[in-house]
This record gives C-alpha cells, sequence and structure tokens, in this order.
C-alpha cells in the first residue's frame, strides 16, 4: 500500500519481541531503507543530544525551547518519528457514490511533491519548525498553511510547557533515566499507532459495506498467505505491528481488510453495519448498548456522482478519495447474507424440522369468540416413537419424541396464506450468516445466534407484542417491515434474564412507541433487552418493496451473560468450600436455639416491608401496655436478640463473599467452558486457513524446534486447571446447531501449562518460536505445540529451514 498516497504516516516500526525468532525479510519491513534498529540508534543518539542542549541551557541561562531548525530533506521516511507526526495526514478510502473520473483527477490536481514529501489540499500542516521560505514556497504550492499557525503556536507553548517541566525535574536532581525516557517514549508511540489504527478500521468501515467486509478475498493464494506471515515477523526477530502491516498492502480496501486482524477485521464488520447512522462502536457501546434502541437507516442526503457530498454520513472524511469500481448503494449494503432463494432451497433440500429448524406462526384472530389476537403456531408436533432399550432380553421400551421434517409445499401454501416462516437456525446451512454471526462474537465476546424472518406482504404479521432476553440487531435484508418499538414496562423488566409472556392489544393500551419506523432493505434496528417490539408488513408495496414480502435477520447476543450468571457459578462454590473449611467451623455451627421466637417478618415490625396492618397491630398493643414494665424488658430483649443473630449472620455472609472473590477468576473459567460450549465454531478466512492443520500439505503439518505458532484464531481456546491436569477447552469441533456437539477437551499435564498458555495466548499478529515455551524439554514443546495443531487449534509457520535436530514420534 502506497501510505502517501493513501494520505497515511509513515509506519510505526514498533513490535513485540518474540524470543528466539530469526529474522525474515519482505512484509513489514523499515520505511526508507533504515532497519529497525538503526531507527532505535538514531532517535537515542538524538534524545542524548536534546538533553545535552537542556543542559547547557541551564549553565548559560538561556532558553533554546523556541524555534527549531528543521531540515527540509528529501529522504522523509529516515527521520525520527517526531519528524513523522509532522507529516502524518488523514487516511481516505473510496465513499459511497464517489465519481470514478473526477476522483483521479483531483488526486492528480492536489498532490504535489515538495522535498520528498507529499500533500494534498485539504492537509493542515505543522510548521513550527519550518524556515520562512519554505512556508512560502509551501503556500504558492496550494498548502493552506494560515490554519497551520494557528495550531503551531498552540503547538509551541505546549512544547515549552513539556520542556519547562522536564527543566524542573532535571534541576531538582530527578532527572528521567534513559529506561524512563525510553518507556514514556514507547507508551506514547503506542497511544499514536493505536490511534492511528483506530482511524484506518473507522475509515474502512464508512467506505465498505458489511458484505464486502465479510467476503473479500475468499480466495486467496497459499503465496499471497506466506507473504503476509513474512510480513508480521520484522527484523531482529520483531513481531510487526499492524499498522506495519498494512504498508505493503495495495490501495484496494477490500485487500487490506485481507490484512486486517480477525479482531480488527470483525470490529470493520461491527462498524459497518453502523456506518449509516454516524455512531463510532465506541460511541454505541458508551450511549446505546443495554441503554436505548438505535435506528441504522438509510442516509438522508444523496450521494451524487460528482463526489461533492463529504459532509454525507458515509463520508471518510475531507479531501480526496480513491472512487470505487462504481456506487455503493444503501440497500444492497446487506446482500448476500440470506436471501428468500436460499430458504427455498434449504427447505427444498435440507429437511428442515419443525420446532428444531423452522416455525410457521401467525398473529391473528384467536378464534374463541374475544376477538382478542394471539400468536398462532401451525408447527406439526413432534412423533412419538417408542424405541427397545436396554438388553434384548428385558423386553423394555423407551419413548422419544422426533420432530418432523417440513414438507415444502405445505410451509409455502401456509406462507401464502398471511403466515411467517421463522428459521431458527439459518447459519446452520448459510455459510454467509455464519460469517457474519463469527465476527460479531469476536466483537462481542459472547455468544451469538441468530433468526431468521419471512413474511408476506399485505399487512401480515407473526408474532405478539413482546420483549426478549437478547440484545437484538434486526438487518433487513429484503422487503420493507414497520416496526413500533416501545420501552420496558418498568424498571424490574429493565435488562430482564427471561424474555416476556406474549402481549395482547389491550396489554399495549396508552403505550405509546418510541420508534415507529419502516425498515427498508439495508437499514438495521438495535434493540436493548427488555424493549417490547413488534412488526408487520406495510398493506401497501412500494417501489423498494417490489418482490412483495419482508426478509430480516435477527442477530442476537448477551442471553444468560449478566453478572448474575456469573455470581451463580461463583456463590454456590464459594458457600460449599466455607462450609467445607478446615480451619473454621462457623457456617457447620447450629442455628440459635428458638430463633424462631424472635426472627421473621411477624417481628419485624420496624422494617419498611412489614405489613401495614402489622405495624399498627403492634403500635396498638405497645400503647395498652405502655406502664407494663415487664412488656418492655421483653421488647428491648428481642431486638438485642434480633441486632445478635443478625450480626452473626453477617458474619458468615462476610465470609461466603470473601471467599467467592477469591474464586473470581475460577467462575471466568466456567462462563468461558459455557461460551465455548454455546458458540459457533470459527468462521475461518482463507489467510487463517491456509495455516491450520486442514491445509497441511500447504504448511508441512510437522512441528519443529524452529517453528513459528499462534492460535488460530482469538477466544477460541480456553486453559483450565481441573482435578491435577491442565486441560484446553475449545470451540473448533463445535456444531453450527446450539449444542449440536459437545466439548472435546484436550489433557495435559500440569507441567505442561506454561507452554500451553504461551500458546493460547499468542494471537494475530505475533508468533512464538516452539524452542521458546517454558519447558525444560525440548520434545516435550515439539509435543504439546504438535497436539494443539492436530487439533486444528494452531497457525504455524515455517520462517526459516525446518530444524530437524530434533526429531519426535
Amino acid at each position: 500500500m502506497d501510505r502517501m498516497a493513501f494520505g497515511l504516516a509513515p509506519p510505526k516500526q514498533e513490535g513485540a519481541v518474540v524470543p528466539g525468532t530469526s529474522s525474515v525479510a519482505g512484509g513489514g519491513g523499515a520505511g526508507g531503507g533504515m532497519s529497525r534498529a538503526a531507527k532505535k540508534r538514531l532517535k537515542k543518539k538524538q534524545k542524548e543530544q536534546k538533553k545535552k542542549r537542556n543542559l547547557s541551557s541551564k549553565d548559560d541561562g538561556s532558553d533554546h525551547h523556541g524555534v527549531r531548525a528543521a531540515a527540509t530533506s528529501t529522504a522523509a521516511s529516515s527521520s525520527s518519528r517526531s519528524e513523522k507526526k509532522r507529516h502524518k495526514k488523514k487516511h481516505h478510502f473510496p465513499v459511497h457514490g464517489s465519481n470514478d473520473a473526477g476522483d483521479e483527477e483531483s488526486n492528480c490536481d492536489s498532490h504535489t511533491s515538495s522535498g520528498g514529501r507529499t500533500f494534498d489540499d485539504n492537509q493542515q500542516m505543522e510548521i513550527a519548525d519550518i524556515s520562512r521560505g519554505e512556508l512560502e514556497y509551501l503556500s504558492s504550492q496550494g498548502v493552506n498553511v494560515a490554519k497551520a499557525k494557528k495550531s503551531d503556536n498552540s503547538d509551541k507553548k505546549k512544547k515549552s510547557k513539556k520542556h519547562k517541566s522536564k527543566d524542573v525535574l532535571e534541576l531538582g536532581d530527578a532527572s528521567l533515566s534513559d529506561e524512563d525516557e525510553k518507556s514514556e517514549s514507547d507508551g506514547d508511540d503506542a497511544e499514536d499507532d493505536e490511534k492511528e489504527e483506530r482511524e484506518i478500521l473507522h475509515t474502512l468501515s464508512q467506505s465498505l459495506t458489511p458484505s464486502q467486509v465479510l467476503f473479500s478475498g475468499q480466495i486467496m493464494e497459499h503465496e499471497d498467505s506466506v507473504e503476509r506471515c513474512k510480513g508480521e515477523l520484522g527484523e531482529e526477530g520483531d513481531t510487526g505491528s499492524e499498522i506495519m502491516r498494512l504498508q505493503d498492502s495495495a490501495s484496494d480496501p477490500c485487500r487490506i481488510v485481507q490484512d486486517l486482524t480477525s479482531t480488527s477485521r470483525a470490529r470493520v464488520v461491527f462498524e459497518s453495519l453502523l456506518a449509516p447512522s454516524g455512531v463510532t462502536a465506541e460511541e454505541f457501546y458508551r450511549d446505546y448498548w443495554e441503554k436505548k434502541p438505535l435506528l441504522i437507516s438509510k442516509p438522508k442526503v444523496t450521494f451524487k456522482d460528482d463526489g461533492k457530498d463529504s459532509d454525507a454520513p458515509f463520508a471518510a472524511g475531507a479531501g480526496a478519495a480513491i472512487s470505487p469500481s462504481k456506487p455503493l448503494e444503501h440497500r444492497a449494503r446487506l446482500d448476500n447474507i440470506l436471501s428468500k432463494e436460499d430458504i427455498e432451497s434449504m427447505l427444498a433440500k435440507c429437511s428442515l424440522r419443525y420446532g428444531r429448524e423452522i416455525n410457521v406462526t401467525r398473529y391473528a384472530d384467536a378464534g374463541d369468540g374475544s376477538g382478542t389476537k394471539r400468536r398462532l403456531t401451525l408447527d406439526l408436533p413432534p412423533k412419538r416413537i417408542k424405541r427397545r432399550g436396554g438388553s434384548a432380553s428385558d423386553g423394555d421400551e423407551e419413548e422419544e419424541f422426533q420432530h418432523v421434517v417440513a414438507d415444502p409445499k405445505d410451509v409455502w401454501t401456509n406462507f401464502s396464506n398471511g403466515c411467517t416462516v421463522r428459521l431458527l437456525c439459518p447459519h446452520l446451512h448459510s455459510d454467509s450468516t455464519h460469517s457474519l454471526l463469527s465476527s460479531l462474537e469476536l466483537e462481542f465476546g459472547c455468544f451469538v445466534g441468530s433468526n431468521a424472518y419471512l413474511t408476506p406482504g399485505g399487512d401480515a404479521q407473526g408474532f405478539a407484542p413482546h420483549y426478549d432476553d437478547i440484545e437484538a440487531f434486526v438487518l433487513q435484508l429484503e422487503g420493507r417491515k414497520r416496526w413500533k418499538v416501545y420501552p420496558p414496562p418498568n424498571r424490574a423488566e429493565t435488562l430482564p434474564r427471561f424474555s416476556s409472556r406474549d402481549y395482547t392489544e389491550k396489554d399495549m393500551e396508552g403505550t405509546h412507541p418510541v420508534i415507529d419506523t419502516v425498515l427498508g432493505p439495508g437499514d438495521v434496528l438495535y434493540m436493548p433487552r427488555g424493549w417490547i417490539h413488534q412488526a408487520h408488513t406495510p398493506q401497501e408495496s412500494s417501489g423498494e418493496d417490489q418482490n412483495g414480502h419482508s426478509l430480516h435477520l435477527t442477530a442476537s447476543a448477551m442471553q444468560k451473560w449478566s453478572w448474575t450468571d456469573l455470581l451463580e457459578l461463583v456463590m454456590p462454590e464459594a458457600l460449599e468450600s466455607v462450609a467445607a473449611s478446615e480451619t473454621s467451623t462457623s457456617l457447620r455451627e447450629g442455628l440459635p436455639r428458638n430463633f424462631l421466637c424472635y426472627m421473621g417478618a411477624m417481628y419485624d415490625t420496624m422494617s419498611e416491608e412489614a405489613p401495614e396492618g402489622l405495624k399498627q397491630a403492634i403500635s396498638k398493643a405497645d400503647e395498652t401496655s405502655e406502664g407494663d414494665r415487664n412488656e418492655i424488658v421483653r421488647q428491648r430483649t428481642i431486638k438485642r436478640m434480633q441486632n445478635r443473630f443478625c450480626h452473626e449472620a453477617n458474619k458468615r455472609i462476610m465470609r461466603v463473599c470473601k471467599e467467592a472473590m477469591t474464586m473470581v477468576n475460577a467462575g471466568c473459567d466456567q462462563i468461558g467452558k459455557r461460551f465455548l460450549s454455546d458458540r459457533q465454531p470459527p468462521a475461518l478466512t482463507p489467510n487463517e486457513a491456509v495455516l491450520t492443520s486442514e491445509h497441511r500439505s500447504e504448511n508441512g503439518g510437522k512441528i519443529w524446534p524452529n517453528t513459528m505458532c499462534r492460535l488460530v484464531r482469538p477466544g477460541i481456546a480456553r486453559l483450565v486447571l481441573e482435578d491435577g491436569k491442565a486441560v484446553v477447552y475449545h470451540c473448533m469441533d463445535n456444531s453450527r446447531m446450539y449444542h449440536g456437539a459437545a466439548l472435546s477437551p484436550l489433557e495435559f499435564e500440569v507441567d505442561d501449562a506454561p507452554a500451553l498458555e504461551m500458546l493460547l495466548t499468542t494471537t494475530e499478529p505475533h508468533w512464538v518460536c516452539v524452542r521458546d515455551l517454558i519447558h525444560g524439554d525440548v520434545e516435550d514443546k515439539m509435543e504439546i505445540a504438535q497436539s494443539l495443531y492436530d487439533e486444528g487449534i494452531l497457525a504455524i509457520f515455517q520462517a526459516d529451514r525446518p530444524d530437524k535436530t530434533v526429531q519426535t514420534g
């Protein structure tokens, strides 16, 4: 990728060092011909010179924090990082609806070469260290320097303040050591890299549709994957950052998406879903997630072919941008995820079963004479089948239920009569839907499922008003549907753990929707748990609804994924642990004698929850016995015993809570295992799959001491210590059907845990060398890595010629 033509600063050259890796050429090499080590030496030398200048300024009382002379070198890529920051520009990708020819002209006209630097019309340069002559030259070339001067003064002030604060530290004999300076500099560099990466991902999400992100580069040659792996290894064994790896990508954003890590690609998929709203992922999680709905609809601005609508929600920023090959239409941005034709094919070929993979339902008059509408399900009930159980001689029979396979003819007849067809697991037979869910699971970090709803036109509705126990993302794929969304009924039903009953029209009287809109193709609607909703197709079709039906996909997240679910795992274990303690018998001690004579609601007259009638009765009794000293003493005694009982209970409860805090990690492991059992098997991209055991012929299939390894995708495996064993759980063998296949964990000795941890926590773009694993025996290191690779968990890459000096069975 030509970063300067793209408007990017020269790539950062920092990365995590992987011990034992060998130098690999290609990929993310240093820009401008300088090696990473040379740049570090240059940077260190510049810092030392700067420190000497500061010290000399204190000796003669002068202040050299003003203007510094800047050389206008033609080798901008070989300058220090601080100089690179002065040349940073915005990252521009194709904007929806841009004109190819027009953008080519603007690209040619807006870029001018000056001493090896590249500028565009909308660039604002920092000019604190540029001479007057260069300023005049840049002005003559059309570079905006007026605004830069203003920022220049503020930047000078900021720099001056930083220098002064540093002088104070040095005068107080508290000057920063070289290690502290390096740590501070590395932290600043990491923040810059993270910020630049966020800008790249956001720009990609604005430039590509979800379909383009998901399905770009489905076919990739093995050589391309090898070059990508080499690009992830910098000089001297350094692991390149994502910014570095993107520098050699082509100008095509689809190509750049292929070179992203799976985590970054998942973020781009999610932000591309949000793109029409102008809401970033960070803003969504802060303002909407679990709080309120978000309508992501067609932008109001019409994108023209002249590319002048730069203020539109899709615009990636000011300045010239590279045009796509054709205008990107909003209604086509969710194409190829699922279609009616796909559903027809599934019904004809896949034997979908009622109640398990398909429902046929409608929201209509219940027929009981009340005129009340209810949800009516037309599924055929499961068949009861008797099977002989046990041995052949005992003659016992067992009954089981078998779901009936839906007859396509019956399904489409009901559909034509106004029924909604719901697919309970569309990703089971749709690779594209599975890819979407796999990406969203990586983004959300929890199980993501889906249902698809196909509804005929003409005011048809399949379900009654209700709320769900999921975070719902409604993706309108085909046709149009009118949605009404209502707030939760009360605070207790906000973020519910279970779905609601079906509400009737009478229940909804007096409740006004906060959203009442018609979704069209490309629109997305987000609804948190607990928000009531209902939807139906419009009475009349429009030009955008020529097919006469509506198809939407609902992606669901966060089901049974609350703090309550974690504490349900932790608290019982903590209680059991304290009860079985060898150091304390407090929870095993008996309850106080006759405690029921003073504990309970009938004695808790001071509580706000106590019934009002009980409070009045006690008050009346107190008035009649006011002069009875014995009764007053009895009441005080009861109160004293209640306080003592509550104090003892509080001590034991706090002991259990304290023990629970020590079990939080164990509880997270348990909920992590549940997640691995629930989730989708990862939908690997060609870049990822070519490095796994499914492609042994391409990657060798054999682990050597110098083989580079990493987890094939973040989060697909987890190391847990159980019963004196190191157990690795993973989801590679999962079925797309919920709990369709049991987990198949791998057991290792506890001594293998450190090596396993290194392998399972090394994710792209990083690699770890087998010989550098924490273990005493290199043969054992190879066998551990080989076991994970054979299971499909590890990706491997042979950077150098295999080291065959060590052999394993």
